[in-house]
């Protein structure tokens, strides 16, 4: 047998020279010839500048949560109340507090209490002297901002009880001068009404030489003549003969010339 291997071996020679071997069979051969190694578990190295910096992160955590549970604590008080409320010597405290709260009022029993406030009110301003009304009515006279606290306070006039000559005066300022032409007629009113004092009188036919409004002219020249005021004939000839005045104020002073004259 040993003479055949050699015959072959001889033969094939030059097969023998140019073969070679699969990659696995020396994989093999290498795996036996090394010693055999004991299976330990891997493991991870991690450096010491790598565990500094989670030491430093663990502790700014912790402090982050200290922080944080302090201001929730201190942003809501209940959260810290609660365990207080709940001890024996202040809930003895919270129950004398609660018998010593006076007992709310009911809607009626206020409303007598501000009832009985406005009644002492009341009662105490009567007892105080009283603002004399023609104090009121002069007040009344020089409000520039209201028109109609003005007129009212020229009616108000006639109900005065101890009128005189200073309300007759501030009634003709009135009539002179007051911007509106209402007031101006309510001013004329009044006056009218104390058409039979000679005060008036005269006071009348003065302002007349000094009104310029038509409407007013026209309401002083119809009540002058009604009074038989025959001191205007002058002031109506002027006004007559006057190019500047309205063609309707001529005509009333025209025909109170007549009627005054014929009377």
């Amino acid at each position: 047998m040993k003479d055949d291997l050699e015959k072959f071996i001889a033969d094939n020679r030059e097969s023998f020279d140019t073969k070679t071997p699969p990659p696995f069979v020396l994989d093999r051969i290498l795996e036996e010839m090394l010693p055999e190694k004991k299976n330990k578990p891997a493991g991870i190295l991690i450096s010491f500048h790598a565990i500094r910096w989670a030491a430093a992160c663990l502790v700014l955590l912790c402090g982050a949560t200290f922080l944080l549970s302090r201001h929730q604590q201190t942003a809501n008080p209940a959260m810290v109340k609660t365990k207080i409320v709940n001890r024996p010597a202040d809930t003895a405290t919270a129950h004398l507090a609660a018998a010593n709260k006076p007992a709310q009022k009911s809607v009626d029993s206020v409303d007598h209490d501000l009832s009985l406030r406005k009644q002492a009110l009341l009662a105490k301003l009567q007892r105080r002297r009283p603002v004399p009304q023609k104090q009121v009515m002069f007040a009344s006279l020089h409000d520039m901002e209201s028109p109609a606290s003005r007129i009212t306070a020229t009616t108000a006039a006639e109900k005065l009880p101890n009128r005189g000559n200073d309300v007759v005066d501030a009634l003709v300022q009135t009539l002179n001068s007051d911007p509106n032409s209402n007031v101006r007629l309510a001013a004329l009113d009044g006056l009218a009404r104390f058409y039979q004092e000679s005060y008036v009188r005269l006071k009348l036919v003065d302002a007349l030489k000094k009104q310029r409004d038509p409407v007013v002219q026209i309401a002083m020249i119809n009540l002058l003549v009604r009074m038989r005021a025959s001191g205007i004939l002058e002031q109506l000839d002027k006004m007559v003969n006057d190019e500047n005045t309205y063609k309707a104020v001529k005509d009333c002073a025209y025909s109170g010339i007549l009627e005054l004259r014929s009377s």
